[in-house]
């Protein structure tokens, strides 16, 4: 086999690269249709949460996916519903939230890329894989035990 000449190998790498930035773009675009459909009745458009209701999301997020905890707290939220008080960016919420299990984990993975990407700036690395909604479909609580996993 030739090495490539150095032209086919920039034209190559563009390639590459405008594809992968192509499917990111995919994954955004269907992240943000889902959550328009299963979230945003609570969290609003842009996910700047219903005072009193159910909390911001946007912006809020950071420092908890930072932290793989954090991952499995946001598996763990989306696969098994939360309940119980928590507070949120000051201010106090007492309500559930839903259990969306029956949503396949590509979309599940979709809409939480879609939150904590757009929505706060966490890098891929620091987003919840279909690998973290596995464990946490393995491991299902009841909405009350999720409650606690947010403290960690």
């Amino acid at each position: 086999m030739k090495p490539m000449r150095p032209r086919t190998a920039v034209r190559a790498a563009a390639t590459v690269a405008a594809t992968m930035a192509a499917t990111v773009a995919a994954a955004q675009d269907a992240g943000a249709t889902l959550y328009d459909q299963q979230c945003a009745v609570c969290h609003a458009a842009k996910g700047e949460g219903i005072p009193g209701f159910a909390p911001r999301l946007a912006g809020e997020l950071g420092a908890r996916a930072a932290k793989a905890s954090g991952r499995e707290y946001f598996a763990q939220l989306v696969v098994s519903g939360m309940m119980g008080p928590i507070v949120s960016g000051g201010e106090k919420y007492n309500d559930a939230m839903p259990a969306f299990a029956s949503l396949p984990d590509g979309q599940l993975v979709a809409i939480l890329g879609y939150v904590l990407g757009e929505l706060n700036g966490v890098a891929p690395e620091h987003r919840v894989s279909a690998q973290d909604l596995a464990a946490a479909r393995q491991r299902a609580l009841a909405p009350n035990e999720v409650r606690k996993l947010r403290d960690r």
